[in-house]
């Protein structure tokens, strides 16, 4: 659990300050309010159709791209006679972690019942706001939004900081929170989510990782 604390701390962290946000004071609301402009249309990077496309869509495929050199790379060593063990099971671990991680924010985001910002009422839409642990209102929208899809797409590298050394630990856990965080940015000023939902996906992908962590340890892999 030491050697982990690093996931821990950023679990507790985004939970924490996820709830600061949504439903211990009005921050969620008031950043997407700074952003949007209802006199202009709504939110500006959003209706930018190059810079969304290539700020929103640029994360994911980057993502798309390491992940799928990764399965290759494992395939790769599985398929040579005498491939490095320790190395293929670090990018079995990754990749198959990373995934999780990804699918785990999508499930819980297709039970969501919360709606993406521009689905709100003041916001462009009809649907109405409520806070994390609030009775559902009587128009909550077409929800699916929470936690953020778009974000697990950087933070699901946090899967890779149990099996790396502890100085490219610490420059990993750096450069995925910072590419989730630039992630999140772009969803919140598109109005495509609040900061909250971001949070809760950094949340999520990295218990998924210290829960993979914690269990394959006791099978004595490699870290």
């Amino acid at each position: 659990m030491k050697r982990n604390a690093d996931l821990m701390a950023v679990a507790l962290a985004s939970v924490v300050f996820a709830l600061w946000s949504n439903r211990w004071s009005g921050f969620d609301l008031w950043l997407t309010t700074l952003l949007h402009d209802p006199s202009g249309g709504g939110f500006p990077l959003r209706r930018d159709g190059i810079g969304s496309m290539l700020l929103h869509d640029g994360v994911k495929w980057m993502s798309v791209v390491g992940w799928m050199l990764l399965v290759s790379g494992w395939v790769f060593l599985r398929l040579r006679e005498r491939g490095r063990l320790l190395l293929r099971r670090r990018f079995g671990f990754v990749a198959g972690v990373s995934l999780a991680a990804v699918l785990a924010v999508n499930l819980l985001r297709a039970m969501s019942e919360h709606s993406c910002p521009w689905h709100l009422a003041g916001f462009g839409g009809t649907a109405q706001f409520y806070r994390l642990f609030d009775a559902l209102p009587a128009h909550p929208g077409p929800g699916h939004c929470l936690p953020s899809g778009h974000a697990a797409g950087a933070f699901m590298w946090l899967a890779a900081l149990p099996v790396l050394s502890v100085r490219a630990r610490k420059a990993a856990l750096a450069g995925t929170l910072g590419l989730g965080l630039f992630a999140g940015a772009v969803q919140i000023a598109r109005g495509a989510h609040f900061l909250s939902h971001i949070l809760l996906s950094a949340a999520v992908c990295s218990l998924v990782a210290l829960a993979a962590a914690l269990i394959l340890s006791r099978k004595r892999v490699p870290e």
